[in-house]
């Protein structure tokens, strides 16, 4: 098992276009009370796929079995047949959380595509794995407020150095806030933006494009994986 764990990882930093598992939330909200919790994924592709899930801080380095977290996930390594579905068990072990404010995890899954054959003219065909990270929201009990009060609670201010606009988020609330985009200008298909989150009781800083006209745009991503468009006054 050591063995194969290993091999996997080795191999995550690659990417590629043909992933074919398709999971049932793009985040995963994990309240306190819960004992566990589970994730339904599916496998898209039409031939098999070997997956490796683990969870991990927020530092994509660190290896699977490197015990970072409070948190087990099963199977830890597993086979997915074509148009076939696996769920996910994700267990809150115990840990050093703050018990006043949302915690942020990740959840990965690495995904490796059997080896197919080819022609001698193709050989030099390379297939790479698959990695996909999701964020785990762990959500103490009581939480004063609620995330859309969250979003509304935000904190702007322009910054200016060396010649670039950073945007300071910052977030008085317990509950952290992901960004599809934020930007300098009105909000539309072809403006520039960036992604983000602002951490709960903490503060992010983003560098915008543009020159700012007393505002910032932003479209917050809720519980569901929704996209709501706000826009708010900065102060310098």
């Amino acid at each position: 098992m050591h063995g194969r764990a290993f091999f996997l990882f080795s191999l995550f930093w690659c990417a590629s276009t043909q992933a074919g598992i398709q999971f049932d939330s793009t985040r995963i909200i994990y309240p306190a009370a819960k004992r566990e919790i589970t994730l339904a994924l599916t496998n898209n592709a039409s031939t098999p796929r070997l997956l490796q899930a683990w969870m991990d801080n927020g530092d994509p380095p660190l290896r699977p079995d490197t015990p970072t977290v409070p948190f087990i996930v099963t199977p830890p390594v597993f086979r997915l047949n074509a148009a076939k579905g696996q769920t996910l068990r994700i267990r809150f072990i115990g840990g050093n959380v703050p018990p006043d404010r949302e915690s942020v995890f990740w959840l990965n899954v690495l995904e490796v595509q059997p080896k197919t054959k080819h022609k001698a003219k193709d050989n030099n065909v390379i297939q790479f794995p698959v990695r996909s990270r999701l964020k785990l929201f762990y959500r103490p009990q009581g939480l004063p407020g609620s995330p859309g009060d969250a979003v509304k609670a935000l904190r702007w201010r322009l910054v200016s150095a060396a010649g670039q606009n950073k945007i300071e988020c910052e977030n008085p609330s317990a509950f952290s806030v992901s960004f599809a985009r934020i930007s300098l200008s009105e909000a539309d298909e072809q403006d520039e933006g960036i992604t983000g989150m602002c951490p709960a009781k903490g503060r992010s800083f983003f560098t915008l494009p543009g020159t700012g006209q007393g505002k910032v745009y932003y479209t917050s991503i809720n519980d569901h994986g929704g996209f709501i468009r706000h826009h708010a006054v900065y102060s310098r």
